[in-house]
Order: structure tokens, then C-alpha cells, then sequence
């Protein structure tokens, strides 16, 4: 009002019709008004700085022919200056990724654009310069306009504009605690903070939207921006009556006394008093997986069980990755921690973990559960194999091995990992229910083992062994085709085979404890070829006996420690003769054959691409322990899909990833192995 008056008052009219009036009054004492109480209330964008620059040339400009000299000139340098300046912040600072020089010249720039850019500076030099050009230092008119600004500029310092706002407003509207300038759907609001306000977690805060509804606000974390402090919260549905006298847009101290838990926090949330909140879904989540910037780091780990509320139902998840990643908050940015989490589903006690065919909203809070969950949940079946517990958790993970045992499993880690002490209990396991096992054992060590548990050794004597070392030898050596050398060997395979059929069948058809495990040893076979051959041998008997006694031969779990020994892949056996690669798809072949009839495979290797592919295709059941190798981390994409095919590189000692028939789950899931100082490695 008073600006409008002196307009009048000096320039004759509301609109000036001079130029040098128009620059006095419109351009510059205008846009010094309009830029402190209304454009740059709070602070200068390096955006605002090139609007002012550039506000500030056009006008300069208009009067060039009527003012032009040394001093317009400064005065332009200097517009044109920060228009330079606050440009260049603004375009290198434009992007998804500013790093390198962009954000250094960003840095450079900043400062200078919006101090010198701002609008009660910038628009005062060029207001005084019109003033002292068109009116000179003795009019009249100089000393009104240059007190009249004068007035204006220093009322902003003293707080004056804030003083004479909060005359008209109520005391409820005077306690608020900060402005929202964002909100992000469904329920993610950024909030400006006024000076000094704690952001603490435990204090809620209430937001009253520009529809008149009241939400409470719970603090998650706040940021330093500029001149100023931007906090993020989440909102949850105002529990009690709606407080009055609250201004649309600003967030004020909750009613309720005191600081909430964080307990009580969690249950706004949708929680348990028990659970405690790690994050917040964003965006690029999908149904298999969701990603979520974690609230809380120090709770966040690799294999952590997590979970969110989706359609009122309870979904886990499972950490399979995490990650660094920011965002833009006007010019600074907001660097976080983002995990990702693989689906596990619904869980309960009839089918363990159950897919679910829907995705949380973004924003949606994520909860992690404590130690002690699932102590008391039925998660598995009376009599399931138990493989260990969600890391972190008392959820225990098993399934119906025994059920599964003729789909065929495959156990694959490094060495030292635990592979060894897992199959073990699986033999234990499948020995309770009435299961026939036969260890194929290249170690030596199942004897040691199973040393508590009578079994029946099933190998050929050392004697044997040896002599169809030398008949394989002489049949490879011998001159001119090595007929009659090879005509021995036959006929020494048919009294081995015999030999074995007659072991097997006594192993199979008794009924007493100690013909329920047998052990083929094959340490002293030094031979490569004489171990694919015994191998073959057993199988094919094993084989023989289970198809002519088809509901008569009791259920077999045939385990093969150190596959690559037996059932190699050919590009990798170091044998390169047909008898040899015939041996081994013989092997496979017969392997396979065996689930028709009762016989289940429990294949145990240290690297995938030594085992031939025939059989590990073939297996329904797959636990993986630590890996590193490319092939094996190849094939087990295709099994577990690649974000649980890379985990397996990280698995500490004793943790492994599951997934197939024998498990209770529809999607992997990593478990940790329970230690058991008595199966220790001595």
C-alpha cells in the first residue's frame, strides 16, 4: 500500500510512463518489495538468482540511451555477473548424477549466485543507481525514495514482517513446528523445520491437510538444506478427537504428553509393540522383491527377515542386498542406505512360506522382528527335516525330505562350509524314517562319522580293487586292439558283478539295525576309471534289484560325497577315451533311472562345473553353501533367480540358501545351520 502511494505521489501515476520512472518504481523498488516478502520469504534458489540477473540486464537496458556511461556499465557487469554465476550452478547442478567437476564448479558457484543474487541486494544497487542518475543527490524525490527503502530494508533483520504476521493469527497457528513443502503418496511428508525444533522419533508430531483431515506425524529423520532444516516423517491416522484451530499445511506437537516408544510408534505404524521399523518401501519395487531405504542401518543385515503390511495381510521379506543412493532435495541431496528384500510370502504352519501375488505401496513401513521371534510358532511339520532358522530369528525352516528324497537333492559348497556335517543329518534323518541309505564315500570320513550308527560296509575288497586296476590298465596298453585283455576284463566284471549283487540284495532285503546304512568305499582305488567303473557297477545292481522288486525293495537314498569324482562332467573328468565319457553317461543315466523305483540321489560337490549337468538338472531340492566360482553362481541363477545366486558368494560359514521339494518354502530362503560342537571338524 505505502509503495502504491509514493508511486503515485512522485511518478504521477500508479504506472509510470517514463523510462527512467518505470525503472525507478516498476523494476526495481517493485521486485525489492516482492522479493522479500514473497518470492524469497525464506531463502535464494540459484533459479531465483538468474530470474533477478536477468530481470535486473533488461531493465538496465531499456534505459541505456538515456543514462549509458561508466556507471550503467558497472552495473551491468554486475547483473550480467551473477546471471553467469547463478546459471551455470543451476545447469550443472541439473541431473540424476552430479559427481566429478559438475558437482566441484556446483560447490563453486552456489554460494556466490545467491548471495549475490538475491533480490533485496540485487535490485537495491540497481534501484539506487536509477535514483542518483534520473533525480540526483539534492531532489526531493531521492530523499523520499531512498528512506522509504531504507525503512523496508531494515524492517526484515528485526524480525518486524514476523511480528506484525503473528499479531493476526490464533496461538495454536504460533505454536506450529514447521511447514510441509512436499508430500509424497501415499504417506511420506518433507517438512520444513523452524530454528531449533528437535526432530526426535519418539516424539510425534500433527499434521492437519489442506482437506481438513488430521494425521499424526511420525519423525524419521531431518537434514540440513540451505539455511534450513527438511525433515521427513510418516503419517499414520490421528488417533482421539481432532484438535481445532489448526492452519492447513503445518505440522504442531501432538497432544499426548510426553515421548511415545518405540513400541507404541510401530503399532501407529500397523506394527507390533514388539517390532521395530527399519525403512520404507521407494520406488522400483516389484512383486518378487521390494527395496526400501533403510530408517535404521544399525538393524540391517544380509538375510534379515523383514516384513510389511500389504492388504492386511503380513508379507515377509528376506535382505538379500543393500546398496548406497540419494536424492534430490531442492539443490542439496539426501544420501541413504537402500537394502532389497526378496519375497517370501505368507507364513503358516501347513505351508511355511506361501507366495503372495501383490507388492506393498511405496512408502509403506518396514518392520524387522526381534531375536526371540518364532520361538513359539508352528512353522514346520511334525516330522519334517529341520535344514535351521531365518538368521536372526526362531523361525525354524525344514520340509518333508523323506517325501522328497526320490526328486533327488543336491548339496553345493565350498570346502570348510558345512556340506559335509548337513548331508550327515540328512543320513540321520532319512535313517528315522525307515529309509535304506548307501554312502558312495571317496573321503573316508562317513565311517568315521557314522561311526555311532551300525552299517554295512558295501565295497569290494582292497584286493579286488586293485586287481581291476591292473585288467583296466592292461585293456588300455595291450598290442593290437588288446583282445584278449579286454576279454578278461569282462569276465572279471561278471564276477564282480555278482560279487556286489549278492551284497546288495543280503543289504536290502534284511530288516535288522545294522543293514539299514551301507558304506562303498573308493579311497584305495587309485584309478580314475576303476572308480567310474565300481560306481557303475553298484548302480546298475542297485538299480536291477529296485526294478525286479518293484513294492517289495525298501526306499533308498543313495548319497554321492565328492560327485565329480563319479559323476564328472566330461570336459572336466581329465579322460578323454569313449569308455570313459560311455562310463559316465551310464552313471547319470542310471541315476536318474532310480527315482521311478524308489531310489533318491543326495549329490554333494564343491563347484557345479565338474559335475555333469544330467544330474544336476535332475534335482528338485537344491541347498547351497558358500560359492564362488561363475559356473556354479551360473547355475544357480536359473535355479534360485540372480539376486539369491549372488548371495551365495557373501554366506558366512553354516549359512546356505534353499529351495525345492523338500522345503517348506515357495521361494529361496537363506538359513542358518545350527552349530553343533560335537560334529566339529577336529
Amino acid at each position: 500500500m505505502v509503495f502504491f502511494v509514493l508511486t503515485h505521489r512522485l511518478a504521477g501515476s500508479v504506472v509510470p510512463r517514463s523510462p527512467a520512472d518505470a525503472l525507478i518504481f516498476q523494476s526495481t523498488l517493485l521486485f525489492v518489495v516482492l522479493g522479500s516478502a514473497v518470492i524469497e520469504h525464506k531463502f535464494t534458489r540459484p533459479a531465483d538468482s538468474v530470474v533477478n540477473a536477468l530481470m535486473g540486464v533488461i531493465s538496465l537496458v531499456t534505459v541505456y540511451g538515456i543514462a549509458g556511461g561508466p556507471l550503467w556499465w558497472l552495473v551491468a557487469a554486475y547483473c550480467v555477473l551473477v546471471l553467469l554465476l547463478s546459471l551455470t550452478c543451476v545447469v550443472v547442478s541439473t541431473g540424476p548424477d552430479v559427481a566429478g567437476w559438475r558437482r566441484r564448479l556446483a560447490d563453486w558457484t552456489y554460494r556466490p549466485a545467491v548471495v549475490l543474487g538475491r533480490a533485496r541486494l540485487l535490485y537495491s544497487v540497481v534501484f539506487l543507481y536509477a535514483v542518483f542518475s534520473f533525480y540526483g543527490l539534492r531532489q526531493s524525490q531521492t530523499a523520499v525514495l531512498v528512506v522509504f527503502w531504507g525503512l523496508f530494508m531494515a524492517i526484515w533483520p528485526l524480525g518486524i514482517p514476523e511480528l506484525l504476521s503473528s499479531l493476526g493469527s490464533s496461538k495454536v497457528s504460533a505454536a506450529a513446528v514447521g511447514r510441509v513443502i512436499r508430500l509424497d503418496f501415499p504417506n511420506l511428508l518433507r517438512i520444513e523445520l523452524n530454528p531449533g525444533v528437535a526432530w526426535d522419533p519418539r516424539s510425534p508430531v500433527l499434521y492437519e491437510g489442506p482437506d481438513g483431515r488430521q494425521s499424526l506425524v511420525l519423525p524419521l529423520y531431518s537434514q540440513s538444506a540451505d539455511d534450513r532444516t527438511l525433515a521427513t516423517g510418516l503419517t499414520v491416522p490421528a488417533p482421539g478427537a481432532k484438535v481445532d484451530q489448526l492452519q492447513p499445511g503445518y505440522v504442531y506437537p501432538a497432544p499426548a504428553t510426553g515421548t511415545e516408544t518405540d513400541g507404541a510408534v510401530c503399532e501407529r505404524l500397523g506394527g507390533n509393540a514388539q517390532s521395530k521399523l527399519v525403512g520404507f518401501v521407494v520406488e522400483d519395487s516389484r512383486i518378487p522383491a521390494i527395496r526400501f531405504e533403510t530408517w535404521r542401518p544399525d538393524l540391517c543385515r544380509e538375510g534379515l527377515l523383514v516384513w510389511c503390511p500389504v492388504e492386511g495381510k503380513r508379507i515377509f521379506y528376506q535382505v538379500t542386498a543393500g546398496a548406497t543412493d540419494e536424492e534430490s532435495l531442492a539443490s542439496d541431496r539426501h544420501g541413504f542406505q537402500c537394502a532389497t528384500a526378496a519375497q517370501l510370502g505368507l507364513l503358516d504352519a501347513e505351508h511355511g512360506f506361501s507366495k503372495y501375488p501383490w507388492l506393498p505401496s511405496i512408502n509403506t513401513p518396514v518392520f524387522c522382528e526381534p531375536d526371540a521371534f518364532g520361538e513359539n510358532e508352528p512353522t514346520v511339520r511334525e516330522g519334517d527335516f529341520v535344514y535351521g532358522t531365518i538368521p536372526g530369528t526362531k523361525i525354524r525352516i525344514g520340509g518333508p525330505f523323506a517325501d522328497a528324497a526320490d526328486s533327488h537333492t543336491a548339496i553345493l559348497g565350498v570346502t570348510g562350509s558345512g556340506k559335509t556335517e548337513l548331508a550327515l543329518d540328512l543320513i540321520r534323518y532319512a535313517l528315522t524314517k525307515g529309509m535304506k541309505v548307501i554312502c558312495i564315500d571317496l573321503t573316508a570320513r562317513y565311517r568315521e562319522k557314522l561311526k555311532a550308527i551300525p552299517y554295512k560296509d558295501l565295497s569290494i575288497s582292497s584286493e579286488l580293487s586293485a586287481e581291476l586296476g591292473e585288467k583296466l590298465f592292461e585293456a588300455e596298453t595291450g598290442s593290437y586292439g588288446a583282445g584278449a585283455e579286454k576279454k578278461a576284463l569282462k569276465g572279471f566284471r561278471e564276477e564282480l558283478r555278482a560279487e556286489v549283487t549278492a551284497s546288495l540284495e543280503g543289504f536290502l532285503t534284511a530288516t535288522d539295525a545294522a543293514n539299514q546304512l551301507g558304506v562303498i568305499s573308493l579311497d584305495e582305488i587309485s584309478n580314475t576309471k576303476a572308480t567310474l567303473d565300481v560306481t557303475e557297477l553298484h548302480l546298475t545292481c542297485l538299480l536291477h534289484f529296485a526294478r525286479d522288486h518293484q513294492g517289495k525293495c525298501p526306499r533308498v537314498l543313495l548319497v554321492v560325497e565328492e560327485a565329480h569324482t563319479v559323476m564328472p562332467e566330461s570336459n572336466t573328468m581329465g579322460l578323454g577315451d569313449y569308455d570313459s565319457r560311455g562310463l559316465v553317461s551310464k552313471i547319470a543315466q542310471i541315476a536318474l533311472q532310480g527315482r521311478k523305483y524308489g531310489v533318491g540321489l543326495l549329490v554333494i560337490a564343491q563347484r557345479t562345473a565338474t559335475v555333469t549337468k544330467t544330474v544336476l538338472t535332475q534335482c528338485n531340492t537344491v541347498i547351497s553353501l558358500s560359492c564362488f566360482d561363475e559356473t556354479s553362481i551360473g547355475f544357480l541363477e536359473n535355479v534360485f533367480g540372480e539376486a539369491h545366486a549372488r548371495l551365495v558368494a557373501t554366506l558366512p560359514r553354516l549359512h546356505a540358501v534353499v529351495f525345492g521339494k523338500g522345503v517348506r518354502s515357495e521361494r529361496p530362503i537363506v538359513v542358518e545351520i545350527p552349530f553343533n560342537a560335537a560334529k566339529a571338524e577336529p
